[in-house]
C-alpha cells in the first residue's frame, strides 16, 4: 500500500476542463443549465444524472494538487518436475514446469479537484486528460509453460552437452507466443579448447503501459464569452463538450527476441580466452502509433442580439496515441575476453575484454504529417508517409584492461582500469520520407492511398496536396563518429584484519573530458567520458 501526495505551481494551464466521463457530453459552466440557441435547438446535451458536471476554463496559473492511492497485489505460483536418466556414457535431464503470474492494483489511483487539475500535454491543443481508478484496469495474468531437455556425452575425455527447450508464453490481450532454443557445446581439445553455439527465442511481455492504455479525452470549446467585458461576470459562459476514445489495440502481439551465437574458449597455461560472434532480432517491438479520431466540431457565438448562434460546422481529426507493435531492431556483434592468472613476478592478474556492436533501428509503422492550424476551421487533410522511410544505426568498439596487483601479506589490492572507446558512430539512412503516399480524410480519418504514386515533390503541388508535403532535413545521414577516447579508474582495498574491509575508488581518475566536434553541426562540441567522482566504502564480516 502506498499513499502519495504532489503539490506544484502551473503556469499557462490555460485550458478548458469539465472533468466529464461521458462520451459526447456538453455542459456550461453553469452546473445542470441547459442552453440553446436563436433557433431553438439545444447547443448543450447531457442527461439529468450528470447534471452536476460543469464546465471550467482554468487560469494561466494555478496550485495544482493530487494525491495517488496504490494499492499493488502480485501474485506468483510454479511447478516444476526434474527427471535425470544415465545411460552408460550419455546423462539424460528432463525438466518440466508451469508458472503463473497475476498483477494488479486495488488502489483508487490518481484523484484530484476538477478546478485544479495537472497541467495537460498542449501538443495537441483538443487533449484533456481524466483521473483513472487502478481498479479499473483489469490484472495482468501471464500463464507460462516450459520444458527443457539436457543431454550430456562423455566421450573420453572430450564431452559433448546439448540443451533443447521449448517455452510457451500466454498473457492478457496479446495472446501467446511459443520460443524454441537449442544450445550446445563440444570440448575439441580436452581441457584447451572448447567451442559452443546457440540459438533461440524469447518473448518480451508488454507491460500495462501497453495492454491497458487509459481512455484518450478530447475537451472542445463550443462557446466562450468569458473575454466579453459587457457581460457581467456572473453572466459569462462556457460550453464544452467531451469527446472519449478507447485507445486499446486489443490486436496487439506479443513481441520476440531472436539470437544466435557460436564462440570458442581456449586455455593456454595462465591465459584464458573467450570469443563469442552474435545476432539478435527484435521483432514486434513496443511503441505508441499516433490514431485520428473523426469528429464534428460546432462554434457558437453570439448575433447582433446578444442571441447564441451556430457560427460554423467543421469536421476535423483529434489525435491519440494507441499501443503498437511498432519497432524492430538487427544487434550483431563480436564480444571478448583474456584473463591472465596471477603472474607471481609481479603479483599481478590481468583482465582484456572488448566489445564490437552494431545495431540498426527501423520503426514500420507510417508516418503521418499534420500542417493544420489549431483552430477548427483551419484543419486539413493529414499526409501519410511510408512505414520504410529511414533506418538508424549505431555502431561502437571498446576495450577495456584491468591490472590487478596483490600484496597478500598486508591485504592491500589495487586494480587499475583502462577503459578505451575505438569508435563510436551513428547515422541514419533514408529513403522516401519528403513524398506523401496518401492522406488521411478530414470527414471520417480513413485512408486514401495515391494511385498511381507521387514521385516528385512538385507533383504533389501540381495535384493540390501541398498542405501534405513535411519539411526534410537529412543532416543525421552525415555519420557522427569520434576519434578514440580514454579512461582510467582506480580500485584500492586494504583488509583489516578478518573482520573487515575498507576500499577507495576514483573513476576518470584524470578527469579527462575530451572534446570533438560535430561532423553534423560544425562548430558544436561534445564532451566524452562520464563524470569524476570517488568514495569510500567499508565492509564488515561478521
Amino acid at each position: 500500500s502506498k499513499q502519495s501526495y504532489y503539490q506544484t505551481i502551473y503556469t499557462s494551464g490555460n485550458a478548458p476542463y469539465s472533468g466529464t466521463t461521458v462520451d459526447g457530453i456538453t455542459v456550461s459552466n453553469f452546473p445542470g443549465l441547459h442552453v440553446y440557441d436563436v433557433e431553438g435547438n439545444e447547443v448543450t446535451n447531457f442527461k439529468e444524472e450528470d447534471s452536476h458536471f460543469f464546465a471550467n476554463y482554468l487560469p494561466s496559473t494555478y496550485v495544482g494538487h493530487y494525491s495517488v492511492d496504490s494499492r499493488e497485489v502480485n501474485l506468483f505460483a510454479k511447478l516444476t518436475a526434474n527427471f535425470f536418466k544415465s545411460i552408460g556414457a550419455v546423462n539424460n535431464g528432463f525438466l518440466v514446469g508451469v508458472d503463473f503470474k497475476s498483477d494488479g492494483n486495488e488502489g483508487k489511483g490518481s484523484q484530484w479537484n476538477v478546478k485544479t487539475p495537472p497541467l495537460r500535454n498542449v501538443a495537441n491543443p483538443d487533449a484533456s486528460y481524466r483521473p483513472r481508478s487502478y481498479r479499473d484496469i483489469p490484472y495482468i495474468n501471464t500463464l507460462g509453460l516450459f520444458g527443457e531437455y539436457n543431454f550430456q556425452w562423455a566421450l573420453g575425455k572430450r564431452a559433448l552437452d546439448l540443451q533443447l527447450g521449448l517455452r510457451y508464453d500466454r498473457t492478457s490481450v496479446a495472446g501467446g507466443l511459443a520460443c524454441p532454443r537449442i544450445n550446445a557445446s563440444f570440448d575439441v581439445i580436452p581441457d584447451m579448447l572448447r567451442l559452443h553455439g546457440g540459438w533461440g527465442m524469447a518473448a518480451k511481455m508488454p507491460s500495462l503501459y501497453y495492454l491497458y492504455p487509459q481512455n484518450a479525452y478530447f475537451e472542445y470549446i463550443n462557446y466562450n464569452d468569458l473575454a466579453y467585458d459587457w457581460i457581467p461576470e456572473n453572466e459569462r459562459m462556457i460550453i464544452t463538450t467531451t469527446k472519449i476514445v478507447d485507445a486499446q489495440n486489443k490486436d496487439l502481439k506479443i513481441a520476440s527476441n531472436e539470437k544466435a551465437e557460436i564462440g570458442f574458449d581456449l586455455s593456454l597455461g595462465k591465459a584464458q580466452l573467450g570469443v563469442t560472434a552474435f545476432q539478435e532480432k527484435l521483432k514486434d517491438g513496443y511503441g505508441m502509433s499516433p490514431k485520428y479520431a473523426p469528429f464534428v466540431y460546432k462554434e457558437y457565438d453570439l448575433d447582433e442580439n446578444d442571441d447564441i448562434m451556430l457560427y460554423g460546422t467543421y469536421p476535423i481529426l483529434s489525435e491519440y496515441y494507441s499501443p503498437a507493435n511498432s519497432f524492430s531492431s538487427r544487434t550483431r556483434g563480436v564480444e571478448f575476453e583474456l584473463n591472465v592468472d596471477n603472474i607471481e613476478a609481479i603479483r599481478t592478474s590481468f583482465q582484456f575484454n572488448g566489445q564490437w556492436i552494431r545495431t540498426d533501428t527501423k520503426n514500420s509503422l507510417p508516418l503521418y504529417y499534420d500542417a493544420s492550424g489549431a483552430e477548427p476551421y483551419l484543419r486539413q487533410e493529414i499526409g501519410i508517409y511510408s512505414s520504410d522511410r529511414m533506418e538508424g544505426h549505431e555502431q561502437q568498439f571498446v576495450t577495456s584492461l584491468r591490472a590487478i596487483h596483490n600484496i597478500p601479506s598486508i591485504g592491500f589490492v589495487v586494480s587499475v582500469t583502462m577503459q578505451a572507446v575505438w569508435n563510436e558512430s551513428n547515422w541514419v539512412t533514408f529513403n522516401n520520407d519528403s513524398i506523401p503516399i496518401g492522406y488521411l480524410s478530414l470527414e471520417d480519418g480513413k485512408a486514401n492511398m495515391f494511385s498511381p504514386a507521387f514521385t516528385t515533390r512538385q507533383a504533389v503541388e501540381d495535384a493540390g496536396y501541398g498542405h501534405l508535403l513535411r519539411n526534410v532535413n537529412h543532416a543525421s545521414a552525415i555519420k557522427e563518429s569520434y576519434s578514440p577516447y580514454f579512461q582510467f579508474n582506480i580500485n584500492i582495498s586494504k583488509e583489516i584484519g578478518e573482520m573487515a574491509r575498507i576500499s577507495f575508488f576514483a573513476n576518470n581518475l584524470f578527469r579527462s573530458y575530451p572534446r570533438r566536434e560535430s561532423k553534423r553541426n560544425p562548430g558544436v562540441y561534445y564532451s566524452l567520458n562520464s563524470p569524476f567522482y570517488f568514495g569510500m566504502e567499508l565492509s564488515l564480516k561478521l
